[in-house]
């Protein structure tokens, strides 16, 4: 009884919607779409040729304003919107013809895009937060597409200009220049297949949830009509088709491709398709909801180290693992944190994060008089009593030490093949001063001469006349491996962890299993794989380290 009363309820909304529009109505809608669906000309492909290019170009200057822009311009959603109405209609020839103006103005904009972003600067090869935003999309996405598809096809089937002020709207909504424009950006800089990949998924999702809502609209508004199905037989009998839907009919046997059959068979091939784009994008949802929660629950127990008058956070590193997370946290503080303290931390961390979290703890020594002497290196104001506040800085100000240390160190003066990749600062006693230690790569470890020529330069550029320099030399020299799991491996995975301006390059013999060089490489979070095919190197595989110069 509740069934029927629902079947009657959604036939008479359906008559509803239908009486919106007449038979004339829905004649000039159909005209209309598939005219501008299988436009084929010039201004066509300039258009979308210009959309993309102003799309690369926002994006490589991280301008959302311009990326807009080329949203607004972009003629794509046309073509796609005459696919949904291809199916509803079920005309399998105009069907054919718009997928192929979708699948050749897709390839069009990452071609454009790619060859754009090639021949710019490497200062604008960088991912920008408008191009990482595209490259891991959800299932809300997937939302957003096909409330987006609805609004297009509303204001299609809208006669007159009654929905006319939506349509710059709608075009922004749809967003389907970007993701193709991020795509032929990660070809254009090296083929970066995250981003790449990412990014073809987003527009797949769009390209989706456009197809199937517009659709869903389209049968709802009765454009199935009789009236419509014969000025659709007309239309191709008439030959008024564009010029690429001309060419495309001189298909062997695609003019005898009439309507095509069930409904509700294109519905669900239409749903398939939805679903099957709806599991990456749930798996990437999942992801980013875990990596949400993860650092949350690390930022919560590192609270327990943020004493007042006692220690602060210098620095934290987390790195996701597929089944459990390690943290690195640095904290400078005035009493030693035990064993116990770090197994707080894990339990803590892990019960917020529902799975495993790892901590490794570096602790630097600080004295009762290093939060003043900090301070005062910070800039810090002493209160208008005269006495020493004894508060520990915030990290923001940390944060800023850190960065004009690291500044301090770019602008030492050294031997050409002498790099510094990172620095430790150790508070001393008002009688010691600080001892900052740095770590360097070289051909060959620092004469003392040259020790304390380095010290001297970096005490003068961070005004600490009375400033204590140490060094730690990292070697160059390349190792030769015989395993995954060999030592030297944990050994070159602790120094990339630690000094971010370290990578690994691996040189492998090209007789050598691809599967056996991945699995060293995913120890690693920067690494460059070398293909050696001398037949010295037979068989072999070694592993050196690779300073960036700041």
């Amino acid at each position: 009884m509740i069934g029927d009363v629902t079947v009657q309820k959604l036939s008479a909304f359906r008559r509803k919607i239908r009486g919106w529009l007449d038979g004339r109505d829905r004649v000039e809608i159909f005209t209309e779409t598939a005219v501008a669906s299988t436009d084929a000309s010039p201004a066509y492909w300039s258009l979308l040729i210009l959309s993309g290019a102003i799309a690369a170009l926002g994006l490589a200057l991280d301008s959302a304003a311009v990326v807009i822009g080329a949203m607004l311009i972009a003629p794509l959603l046309a073509p796609v919107t005459g696919f949904a109405l291809a199916l509803a209609i079920g005309d399998g020839r105009l069907a054919l013809e718009t997928a192929l103006v979708i699948v050749l103005s897709t390839v069009s904009v990452v071609l454009v895009t790619a060859l754009l972003s090639f021949a710019l600067p490497v200062t604008f090869q960088a991912i920008t937060q408008e191009i990482a935003s595209r490259t891991r999309p959800t299932t809300l996405d997937l939302g957003v597409a096909a409330f987006s598809g609805l609004a297009g096809a509303a204001v299609t089937v809208s006669r007159g200009k009654r929905l006319s002020g939506a349509i710059p709207g709608v075009a922004v909504s749809v967003a389907l220049v970007p993701p193709l424009a991020v795509a032929g950006y990660g070809i254009g800089i090296g083929w970066n297949w995250l981003i790449i990949r990412g990014s073809l998924l987003l527009y797949t999702a769009n390209l989706a949830g456009i197809v199937m809502s517009a659709m869903l609209v389209f049968l709802v508004a009765g454009m199935r009509q009789e009236e419509v199905l014969e000025k659709d037989r007309n239309w191709h009998g008439e030959g008024q088709a564009a010029a690429l839907a001309v060419w495309v009919e001189r298909i062997p046997g695609l003019r005898s491709l009439g309507l095509m059959g069930s409904v509700w068979a294109r519905i669900g091939l239409v749903a398939v398709f939805v679903a099957l784009v709806a599991i990456p994008l749930s798996q990437s949802l999942r992801e980013i909801a875990r990596e949400s929660r993860v650092k949350r629950a690390v930022s919560t127990a590192a609270q327990r180290f943020s004493a007042p008058g006692r220690s602060f956070v210098v620095r934290q590193q987390v790195e996701i693992g597929e089944d459990r997370t390690r943290v690195i946290l640095d904290v400078a503080t005035t009493k030693w944190y035990g064993d116990s303290v770090r197994v707080a931390f894990e339990k803590h961390a892990s019960a917020i994060a529902r799975e495993p979290v790892l901590l490794t703890l570096e602790q630097v020594p600080a004295a009762s008089g290093d939060i003043s002497q900090l301070s005062a290196m910070l800039g810090a104001q002493a209160p208008s009593s005269g006495r020493i506040a004894r508060t520990a800085p915030t990290r923001v100000r940390v944060e800023s030490l850190r960065d004009e240390i690291a500044y301090s160190l770019s602008d030492v003066t050294l031997p050409d093949s002498v790099v510094i990749v990172g620095s430790d600062l150790a508070l001393g006693d008002s009688i010691s001063g600080p001892l900052l230690t740095y770590a360097y790569t070289s051909r060959d470890s620092l004469t003392e001469d040259a020790q304390q020529m380095v010290r001297g330069q970096i005490a003068h550029s961070l005004g600490l006349p009375r400033l204590r320099a140490g060094a730690n030399f990292v070697s160059l020299a390349s190792r030769e491996i015989s395993s995954p799991i060999a030592a030297v491996v944990d050994t070159f995975s602790v120094l990339t962890l630690r000094f971010s301006r370290l990578s690994v390059e691996i040189r492998a013999a090209s007789d050598i299993p691809r599967e056996r060089v991945d699995s060293v490489r995913v120890r690693f979070r920067r690494s460059t794989v070398v293909i050696d095919s001398t037949k010295a190197f037979a068989g072999r595989i070694s592993l050196g380290l690779v300073p960036e110069r700041p």
